[in-house]
């Protein structure tokens, strides 16, 4: 589906070509080691499309569905920068650093995460203490209300 002359493109095809300019320039970012995103700026990073969704602000699967020459692109440039980086210690270091950092993220987020599993898990057993407290006083109230009752009679 190409634009022929004195056509417009559909909302579709606009769209697509919107997220083709986004992606191409995330790209250009990247490989220049400019990225705009604060997280990648402050991470040592690779070039995935993982990196490339996330400095273009596009979903992975868009990319995959409709935007395989951008993969070409993102894989020919990953080949441009290892053939200009021989793999050396230095490279190796770089990579180990990387590594490290996104286990550091990682492990922040799964202690924030613990967190807030423990608070919940410390609200429920309160609440199911409440809960265990409500029920026996129901059951005391049960059973007094099903003691037999005397009935005494005076006569006379």
């Amino acid at each position: 589906m190409g634009e022929r002359a004195g056509s417009t493109l559909g909302p579709y095809e606009e769209r697509r070509q919107r997220t083709r300019n986004k992606l191409r320039a995330a790209l250009e970012r990247l490989v220049a080691g400019r990225p705009i995103d604060p997280a990648l700026r402050k991470l040592r990073y690779r070039l995935t499309v993982s990196t490339l969704a996330r400095e273009a602000c596009v979903g992975r699967n868009a990319i995959y569905s409709n935007h395989r020459v951008v993969i070409e692109e993102l894989h020919h440039a990953t080949l441009q920068n290892g053939r200009r980086s021989p793999g050396n210690a230095t490279n190796k270091l770089n990579d180990q650093h990387v590594t490290l950092d996104a286990m550091k993220v990682a492990e922040r987020r799964m202690i924030t995460e613990n967190a807030v599993l423990l608070k919940r898990a410390l609200d429920a057993e309160a609440e199911a203490a409440q809960h265990h407290k409500h029920n026996a006083r129901l059951i005391a109230e049960r059973d007094a209300a099903l003691r037999p009752v005397r009935i005494s009679s005076k006569r006379g």
